[in-house]
């Protein structure tokens, strides 16, 4: 057997290994406090909160609901009257069938999260926490690679998105962020974005809706 085809073997074993695994084995070795106590208290605690959350999710979707509702009515809010018109007509909703504007940022929330976990229950790593929720019959280094995926998640939201952040870590909603991360990033992006460049957004949802 030639190098290459050693070194094709080699790699192709390498990149089969799942993410989850190889942050299950980071976790583990962190807990087990070689890096130091702070670290290893602080896996503890995203341990207790990611449990927490997640057997909450087993028994109905309402922690993901209410985690994408707080990004949407976010964005919503901070679309000029003109994207706000162009959301609802695309969403089925005239202005003239939403009670007010509260009933126009609830409706088009809903709606959008109604999606967003249309999506995310699809997804394998659903299934996967559904199965470990129901059973606990995935494999101890899979947990902890769900779990250290749903923290490298949520100290992103907290670097990139503070506001929100301390919005939903108070209830937990920080460690299920990991799940619907690429869904809301776009949401998230305009809400931090500076005020110009949120009507250039503003302005190119326009004329994507025609």
């Amino acid at each position: 057997m030639d190098a290459s085809k050693i070194a094709e073997g080699i790699w192709d074993s390498v990149k089969g290994i799942p993410k989850s695994f190889y942050y299950g084995v980071k976790r583990t070795y962190i807990s087990s406090g070689a890096l130091g106590f702070e670290r290893r208290i602080r896996n503890d605690q995203e341990n207790e909160r990611f449990y927490r959350v997640i057997k909450s999710l087993v028994q109905n979707e309402e922690p993901l609901r209410r985690l994408i509702t707080i990004v949407i009515i976010e964005f919503y809010n901070k679309l000029d009257e003109q994207g706000k018109q162009v959301v609802h007509d695309q969403i089925g909703y005239g202005t003239g069938r939403l009670a007010g504007r509260v009933g126009a940022q609830i409706l088009t929330s809903q709606v959008v999260a109604a999606s967003i976990v249309k999506f995310a229950r699809c997804s394998k790593v659903w299934k996967t926490l559904y199965r470990f929720g129901t059973s606990f019959t995935i494999s101890a280094g899979l947990w902890q690679g769900f779990i250290e995926e749903a923290a490298l998640a949520s100290r992103r939201m907290q670097h990139h998105y503070p506001h929100i952040y301390w919005k939903v870590q108070p209830q937990g909603l920080d460690m299920i962020y990991f799940l619907v991360e690429d869904q809301l990033q776009p949401y998230l992006e305009f809400i931090t974005s500076h005020p110009e460049m949120c009507k250039r957004i503003n302005h190119e949802i326009c004329k994507l809706a025609g």
